[in-house]
């Protein structure tokens, strides 16, 4: 699995590439429509998933295209990925939810506890290799990156400047205008503490580069919200957002925010993002056809234009990739890890962090 990740750093200098997942054509999707009318027949018209963030990767405005197109309901869920795995065991053996949407870390390991129904999706051949669980326990839609979401306005307010660097962000002069997170309750905010850890230097058994820094990192924290910090970031209460680049380039150009993307000159990594199909789903029908469609280049093209790069790269178009430049920083410097190795390291990476950062508070 770790040519997923080397994969993914390969792809990002092309953009916007050639490839087509061309499986929805017009006689596919006259199939998908009359198979989704005979399922809102025997199911009703309303799908239930976890994790469904209207501000995160556009879920928001995947699901009012969905609804308004297919006149099925696909209504937010303002979970995470950690809690939507949590939701999802003690709920069995009758969850409320059909579909569900993790981090892959995530998502891996929800599938390791048996939480999810092997499903291929229509089109599951054009998927890479590394973007799927060979069993059909999950697969990924897209990706994104560890950047600095920085509130230029809030900044200058602050008399600061734009950070370039990891090293930069443990600087006094940045004290109380940082937060990521909390990484034992959202999946991205993991993924932002994992990548402090892989560009300093740690291992899938060594964290100690990854806590030292965190801790130096420590005294500028504004805090570690539970929620999503997508809102305060916008508004300028939290300066420097440790977070996808794609909720940056959003804030940016949808939300007309003063808002700038940071790729830490140090490097960074990316972080897949991935789907399944429920066990024991109450809506199994339509939830298949759900994954079906969000496996075509029509979904990934509306979640693209929240700038969370698809797994196929036909679904990002030239407009939206112009788009995805960061103020200081390149891609060229994303750092490869291995995903089977990185998902077993997730709970002692967490305990870590809760008990040598986090209680530090």
């Amino acid at each position: 699995m770790r040519l997923l990740i080397a994969a993914l750093v390969a792809i990002i200098p092309l953009w916007p590439h050639t490839a087509r997942a061309n499986h929805f054509d017009a006689k596919a999707q006259a199939e998908f429509k009359a198979a989704l009318e005979d399922a809102k027949k025997a199911e009703g018209t309303t799908l239930i998933g976890y994790d469904h963030q209207p501000n995160y990767a556009n879920w928001g405005g995947v699901q009012k295209f969905f609804t308004d197109k297919y006149g099925v309901t696909w209504p937010p869920d303002m979970k995470s990925s950690v809690t939507a795995m949590a939701a999802l065991i003690a709920e069995q053996p009758k969850p409320q939810a059909s579909v569900v949407y993790y981090n892959a870390a995530i998502g891996s390991q929800a599938a390791e506890r048996g939480l999810h129904e092997p499903y291929k999706p229509k089109g599951w051949d054009l998927i890479p290799k590394e973007h799927k669980d060979a069993d059909g326990r999950w697969f990924n839609i897209h990706y994104g990156t560890i950047a600095f979401v920085v509130n230029t306005k809030a900044l200058t307010a602050a008399k600061a400047a734009v950070p370039k660097c990891w090293s930069d962000l443990i600087k006094p002069e940045y004290k109380n205008l940082v937060a990521y997170d909390d990484p034992t309750v959202q999946g991205t905010a993991f993924d932002a503490i994992f990548t402090a850890l892989w560009v300093h230097g740690g291992s899938y058994d060594n964290f100690t580069p990854g806590i030292e820094y965190l801790k130096k990192l420590h005294p500028n924290i504004i805090s570690y919200n539970k929620e999503t910090s997508y809102n305060p970031s916008l508004r300028g209460e939290i300066p420097i957002w440790i977070h996808a680049d794609g909720s940056g380039y959003k804030m940016k150009h949808h939300d007309g925010g003063p808002v700038e993307v940071v790729i830490p000159c140090e490097g960074s990594t990316v972080f897949p993002l991935n789907v399944a199909l429920v066990k024991n789903a109450p809506t199994p029908r339509l939830a298949k056809l759900a994954l079906d469609w969000l496996n075509t280049e029509e979904a990934q093209r509306v979640f693209a234009e929240s700038f969370f790069r698809p797994i196929h790269p036909g679904a990002l178009t030239p407009e939206i990739a112009a788009k995805m430049k960061p103020l200081y920083g390149s891609y060229d410097g994303l750092k490869a890890y291995d995903l089977p190795q990185k998902v077993k390291m997730v709970d002692a990476y967490k305990k870590a962090w809760i008990e040598q950062v986090r209680r530090a508070r």
